[in-house]
């Protein structure tokens, strides 16, 4: 399956947004900051971005005239578990609602099981997808990084430390030898 690697899941949908809309779309998108964002809620994120775009820009050897007939808005999302639960999750979001409401063939209102369908419907399969941890959970990552940053930090005060208090420092700061 193109769209997994492991059991992360990549999930891309293309929609066309409304004439008129893009300026406002655009804003509501930039005015999300890591604890407004969606995503905060959706543990099962890993990566997922939005970006809108105008018109194609072909750079190859034979530039062709293509153009998109409305600004797009793509939205990505590299995921761990099943698609289904994450969409489900994802569509009853107030944030999805307001998004997607601003793109052409969006169901009114804009949520739950229809919004899932016309995400499911303008879905694009990935042509090729690796996952940077195929077999670890958000939170497996999350906690693993935690731990880096412990480790750095105890690294940087245990400087110039003797070996024998290196060693009840380092055993007393991690316990189960994490």
């Amino acid at each position: 399956m193109s769209n997994g690697s492991g059991q992360a899941y990549a999930f891309m949908a293309m929609t066309p947004v409304l004439e008129g809309h893009e300026r406002e779309l655009r804003a509501y998108l930039e005015s999300f900051n890591q604890q407004t964002s969606p995503f905060a809620t959706l543990t099962q994120t890993h990566f997922a971005r939005w970006v809108i775009i105008e018109d194609w820009v072909n750079s190859s050897a034979q530039p062709t005239q293509d153009h998109l007939g409305s600004p797009y808005l793509i939205f990505t999302s590299n995921l761990h578990g099943r698609i289904d639960d994450y969409l489900d999750a994802l569509c009853n979001l107030e944030q999805a609602s307001a998004i997607w409401s601003h793109c052409i063939g969006c169901p009114t209102p804009a949520g739950g099981p229809a919004l899932k369908a016309y995400l499911l419907h303008n879905q694009l399969d990935t042509g090729f997808f690796v996952a940077a941890y195929p077999d670890a959970s958000v939170e497996q990552v999350q906690a693993s990084l935690a731990l880096r940053e412990q480790l750095i930090a105890f690294t940087v005060r245990s400087q110039g430390m003797d070996p024998t208090t290196l060693k009840s420092a380092f055993e007393a700061e991690f316990p189960d030898g994490d």
